[in-house]
């Protein structure tokens, strides 16, 4: 069998120009991309680099986008993919680029991890006799230490495109193993890591880490989870709990959230570089016909209703 390649290039440092090289390869019917990739390199061109591990879908190691879908080099065949035509292979999105398909893990990955307090804080080793920890419980722990760190979910990341800061749902996902870890002692600290700004507030729950999870760990469930434990034990974010505050009352106040209201009250209204900064939005509003005039909210109709409900799960929760 024989494929063309058109694969991504570009030179170490920030000022070099990416490009592309074009390969024409004979492969095996069986030939996955890494098998190309390799041949390429041993064959045609010593200098392409690529990243490269286990080579049987094991360890994310050589995650790349392929005709525009992201996936493992070793896993994906190259005859199923050659069917449209050339084939091209490309460094993933949202990670910074070191050389051709080499991209720079520690930026887009590990730093980030580290970050998020990654290790268990277990009050004293088990005593004897004492019973093990059941199945059930366990569950969801080990759910999450079966991710291998491809990356593919922060590769769908929404937030990551506008804000690369953002910790992203990769080293989230880490968060929560050691946060529903039962053994674990440092719940309260980990979600006032987890809270900060960049963390696990500025996802947008698009759902697409989940979608793009290769091991259906649902990154996305998981992070909507760990935020209704930092309700269990209180917000410590301030501008995320005045935003909650304001959302919870104007929704119980009017029966919708008054949106121009939520936006200045989550800043805070002491808060005047904050509120500068709505500014320029604000404008953009209003050219469009769309701002919404903030304390000028009127009821819905079933307000009421909607007012008792709120109350009937306030008065549950105390």
């Amino acid at each position: 069998m024989q494929a063309k390649f058109s694969v991504y290039r570009k030179e170490p440092g920030d000022n070099a120009k990416p490009g592309r090289s074009t390969y024409t390869v004979e492969l095996a019917d069986d030939a996955t991309v890494m098998d190309a990739l390799l041949k390429i390199r041993d064959e045609q061109d010593p200098t392409l680099g690529f990243r490269g591990s286990c080579l049987h879908g094991y360890c994310g190691d050589c995650t790349v986008r392929v005709n525009g879908k992201a996936m493992f080099a070793c896993t994906g065949k190259v005859a199923e993919l050659a069917k449209k035509g050339d084939i091209s292979v490309e460094p993933i999105r949202n990670m910074p680029v070191v050389k051709d398909l080499i991209q720079d893990w520690d930026a887009f990955l590990w730093h980030k991890i580290d970050a998020t307090r990654p290790w268990l804080e277990p009050n004293g080793a088990p005593e004897n006799g004492e019973p093990a920890i059941p199945d059930s419980v366990m569950a969801k722990v080990r759910q999450a230490m079966s991710c291998f760190y491809c990356g593919l979910c922060d590769e769908g990341c929404t937030v990551l495109p506008v804000d690369f800061a953002f910790v992203g749902p990769a080293a989230l996902t880490k968060a929560s193993r050691f946060l529903y870890d039962p053994r674990d002692t440092a719940t309260k600290e980990r979600l006032a890591i987890l809270e900060r700004p960049k963390g696990m507030w500025d996802c947008v729950h698009c759902f697409e880490a989940s979608e793009h999870c290769p091991r259906e760990i649902a990154p996305t469930e998981r992070i909507m989870e760990m935020r209704d434990e930092a309700f269990k034990h209180g917000i410590t974010n301030e501008k995320v709990a005045r935003h909650h505050h304001s959302f919870h009352a104007s929704v119980k106040r009017t029966g919708w959230v008054d949106e121009g209201r939520l936006a200045i009250e989550s800043e805070g209204m002491a808060n005047i570089r904050g509120l500068m900064r709505l500014l320029p939005t604000a404008a953009k509003a209003v050219v469009r016909g769309k701002a919404p005039i903030p304390f000028m909210h009127h009821k819905r109709p079933g307000a009421e209703q909607i007012a008792r409900i709120i109350e009937k799960a306030e008065a549950k929760e105390k």
